[in-house]
């Protein structure tokens, strides 16, 4: 009987994990760890709390990713449109989506609808496959779950003020670390000779450059010294003198 309970106990406990948080915690709770920006921990550990907790938010999922913000004081003073998309052209590029990103995908899943949900870490990022906080709304009053959804249609990422852009930094600042001009590094970007990305910041597009890139910028030519321009003026001399001789 006893081995019975033991073999059937883990069945019973799945088919009770609604949420998930059996099968995904220990991503959720390593990813936090990993963490070192601590906002990005508490929006995750609010997430986590509220699930836990079997809370329900009356409305959308929308409301339910904006009471894990408010929640942690980032209202709407305190947050950052990252990328501003079209939902049925244009995506956001994977490298832009960092934990607690609150994102904006068409659900696959779900008849291709727009759907929002908080990023919490990717599963698969080649594939796209991500490890989601998804709240159902429609007033079915059914706690949220944690899910892996394929977000390879991002059209929407909305981040907390202060949470940086992992690996990539402003145009401006690139130019300042490799020590050329903002013109160059411009020039660079628009000629695809360093990778970058384009954020949509509060309205503005704005480019940043993943750090490492090396800029490749032809190398200026070599001031000649004072010997180097004698030898050519004397070369200069020859080739006159030679040009006289044949007038005569």
């Amino acid at each position: 009987m006893k081995i019975l309970i033991i073999f059937i106990l883990p069945f019973l406990l799945v088919a009770k994990d609604k949420n998930n948080l059996i099968k995904f915690e220990s991503n959720i709770t390593t990813t936090i760890y990993e963490l070192n920006n601590t906002t990005q921990k508490n929006i995750l550990k609010t997430a986590l709390k509220f699930v836990k907790s079997g809370k329900i938010i009356k409305g959308s999922c929308w409301d339910y990713i904006n009471a894990i913000y408010n929640e942690n004081n980032i209202t709407k003073n305190n947050r950052v449109v990252i990328f501003k998309g079209v939902k049925s052209s244009k995506y956001a590029n994977k490298e832009l989506i960092q934990s607690g990103d609150w994102l904006y995908h068409i659900n696959h899943s779900y008849h291709n609808i727009e759907h929002s949900g908080l990023f919490i870490t990717w599963i698969d990022k080649n594939a796209t496959k991500a490890l989601m906080l998804s709240y159902a709304g429609e007033n079915k009053k059914v706690p949220a779950r944690f899910r892996i959804y394929n977000i390879d249609k991002v059209y929407n990422i909305t981040r907390a003020k202060g949470v940086k852009m992992d690996n990539y930094i402003p145009l401006k600042e690139y130019a300042i670390k490799n020590k050329i001009s903002y013109f160059n590094a411009m020039k660079l970007a628009k000629n695809g000779k360093i990778e970058t990305i384009t954020k949509d910041i509060n309205g503005k597009e704005q480019i940043f450059v993943k750090a490492n890139s090396k800029a490749n910028l032809p190398k200026p030519k070599k001031e000649p010294t004072l010997k180097e321009l004698m030898i050519e003026i004397e070369k200069l001399k020859q080739r006159v003198k030679e040009l006289e001789e044949k007038i005569k």
